[in-house]
């Protein structure tokens, strides 16, 4: 099923993976936050954004498919399995998603969406806007949301052979980072689930999922990203405006 085109005017493929199996939380992509399963959150925050045409869930579970299309998504495959392990890539059901519809349907989105369950909160308008960004930038093969670090990675250590801290990175124009101020050091940023874009050509010409020039989409503020029992009851929290 595609809509119709509108803010991007392109082909704009929303991905939603939701693998069966999880060992920090089991099922976690059918718990529940604000009386819905995380992954109907995602295939919802799909389905109100204004950019995207088509919304495909990707998953090995029989069982959350027949959730996800009852929420509106697209199930047109069940992932392998070999794509849904706990050190599968998220390259590799990209690349399956995308050639597993270009094979079957001769279907070559413009942009491919990704919108992971286990950030049930997000601001559809931020969705649009990431979306309309990258559409912008022909140059970028792919955007990353990413948000100021809370701590500098010019601060941080690793152990060495002989049980010593080595400074985990060095700065060539200024001596110890370690020991400066942190207004003296780069600002540094962390990736973050909110959103992640890339372009077709990405995934099969450059066998990546984020190629060279990766484009910025920054947030004011960490997103609640669900992997323990305590992110899930503070997602809870906040969806009940605590």
């Amino acid at each position: 099923m595609t809509g119709s085109n509108k803010g991007a005017g392109l082909e704009v493929l929303a991905l939603v993976p939701a693998r069966g199996g999880s060992k920090s939380m089991p099922r976690k992509n059918l718990r529940e936050v604000g009386g819905k399963p995380l992954v109907v959150h995602a295939i919802e925050h799909a389905r109100r954004a204004s950019c995207i045409t088509r919304v495909i869930l990707t998953t090995d579970e029989p069982e959350i498919a027949e959730v996800g299309r009852a929420a509106g998504a697209e199930v047109p495959f069940l992932r392998p399995s070999e794509f849904a392990q706990d050190l599968s890539s998220d390259y590799e059901f990209v690349h399956h998603a995308l050639t597993w519809l270009r094979d079957n349907e001769r279907y070559a989105p413009d942009l491919v969406v990704q919108l992971r369950p286990t950030t049930p909160i997000r601001d559809i308008d931020q969705i649009d806007r990431a979306i309309r960004l990258i559409a912008e930038r022909p140059e970028a093969d792919s955007l990353r949301a990413v948000t100021a670090a809370c701590f500098s990675p010019y601060k941080m250590w690793r152990l060495s052979d002989g049980g010593f801290l080595s400074s985990l990175l060095s700065l060539p124009d200024i001596d110890e980072p370690y020991n400066q101020a942190r207004q003296m050091l780069p600002t540094v940023y962390q990736q973050d689930g909110f959103i992640d874009i890339t372009r077709p050509a990405t995934i099969f010409e450059k066998r990546s999922l984020t190629g060279d020039n990766i484009l910025p989409f920054c947030l004011d503020r960490e997103s609640i990203d669900i992997d323990y029992e305590i992110e899930l009851a503070e997602a809870n929290r906040r969806m009940r405006g605590e």
